[in-house]
């Protein structure tokens, strides 16, 4: 009785004509079923990563459903990290107000999300937007809306998916929407991992907001430049304009260095070495002083211009291994864009092509994964984790290419520049 009377559980009302004291607790029943809800676990989780975070460290925790309750502030997290802690306790109890794993109403979490890192950002700060979701997004028109209002704001977004139930598509499309990166937890315990790879990624940020603008010279004309580090994907947002091709990259790590491909079209010119290309990079400083914290850098790219048939079968193998893995990786969305039209014929031809490319790459394991994808195709019982774990390994091969990359150990310019210079 004192422990329902310290919940607040009892409540006074009326049954059989009497005067009578109810209790809206929960019965150990349904407290054992709550416990063993994957966000449930996944706070758990969540919980044992922030308690290795300092006091200093600015943290804020959002839970939503199917509305948003706000666990903690960054505010309250430096005052009282103990108490927040507590916090995540009586989320995972279900103890608040509002009941996580039950609707997934994103975009009101974000635009609020958002707000508070609006209001808090520190001049050369590095922020991030983490969201960990187990199920299926109900307002998908306002959450891209609210995506663009964090983007606009210069704010990247991580997703992360937990367990089988949730749509991978849609939060790789927030992820890469904003330029924040996607991670896949089949199990609960590995949300540590993804969260721990993701703390450690901002720690070592050694730029943020980094943009590449891209043209041709001497009449060389540039198609299209693709994101391959960390994570291949296509920008959902290319400007052009006066020949300039333009992207943005976002936040760049040393841990994590980014990269990226640009398909052109050579012109006919003399023989020789001749310039075929400029690039230049913005970006912002963490941590700089306010009249130090842009940076500019600017480059030409040169090339090798020959008749010579020899010299024009040569190729460059880390660049071709890369555009090889980029195959894969399209090969695998239009397979996945024929499968959502229910044309099977083309889906089982595309990931057929697919696997017979990761077979030459050396990639058997995922190559095993989409032969099995393509006996299991239209049947109703398919391996769920197997086509979760298919996505998420594919946008990871760039990392495993065997492309040398450069390391931004020296300076920030450096560091900057190195992407540009490994095209």
């Amino acid at each position: 009785m004192s422990l329902a009377v310290s919940r607040d559980e009892l409540e006074r009302g009326r049954a059989d004509g009497r005067d009578a004291v109810f209790w809206t607790g929960q019965t150990l029943a349904e407290m054992e079923s709550s416990a063993r809800k994957p966000m449930a676990i996944a706070v758990e989780a969540i919980k044992s990563v922030l308690s290795t975070l300092k006091p200093t460290d600015r943290v804020s925790v959002l839970a939503f459903a199917d509305k948003v309750h706000t666990v903690f502030s960054d505010r309250d997290w430096s005052a009282l990290p103990t108490q927040c802690l507590m916090q995540m306790d009586l989320l995972r109890d279900q103890r608040l107000s509002v009941d996580i794993g039950t609707g997934t109403y994103l975009a009101e979490a974000l635009n609020q999300a958002g707000d508070i890192l609006a209001q808090n950002t520190l001049t050369g700060g590095i922020n991030r937007l983490i969201v960990i979701s187990d199920g299926i997004v109900q307002d998908i028109d306002a959450t891209m809306a609210s995506v663009a209002g964090v983007q606009d704001r210069g704010f990247s977004i991580t997703t992360i998916g937990l367990g089988l139930d949730f749509d991978e598509e849609f939060l790789i499309r927030v992820a890469d929407n904003s330029r924040g990166e996607y991670h896949h937890a089949p199990e609960v315990a590995e949300i540590v991992d993804c969260l721990s790879t993701e703390f450690a990624n901002l720690k070592s940020t050694s730029v943020t907001d980094l943009y590449i603008a891209i043209r041709g010279l001497n009449k060389c004309m540039i198609q299209d430049i693709f994101m391959v580090r960390p994570a291949i994907n296509l920008f959902d947002e290319i400007y052009t304009e006066n020949d300039w091709v333009r992207a943005r990259i976002g936040d760049v790590s040393s841990n994590d260095p980014s990269g990226i491909l640009v398909q052109y079209i050579p012109s006919k010119v003399e023989e020789g070495f001749q310039l075929f290309a400029e690039a230049q990079l913005t970006w912002t400083n963490p941590g700089a002083p306010a009249h130090l914290s842009k940076g500019h850098h600017k480059i030409t790219l040169a090339g090798d211009f020959t008749n010579n048939a020899v010299a024009l079968a040569e190729t460059n193998p880390a660049v071709v291994d890369l555009v090889d893995r980029f195959k894969v990786f399209k090969l695998e969305r239009e397979a996945q864009r024929a499968q959502d039209k229910g044309d099977l014929a083309t889906a089982k031809d595309k990931y057929g092509a697919a696997t017979r490319q990761l077979n030459k790459l050396g990639e058997t394991a995922l190559a095993q994964d989409m032969q099995a994808q393509i006996f299991n195709l239209g049947n109703a019982s398919a391996d769920t984790t197997r086509v979760k774990r298919i996505k998420n390994t594919t946008r990871k091969l760039g990392v495993s290419s065997h492309t040398e990359t450069t390391s931004p150990d020296e300076d920030v310019v450096q560091s900057a520049a190195g992407q540009a210079e490994s095209l």
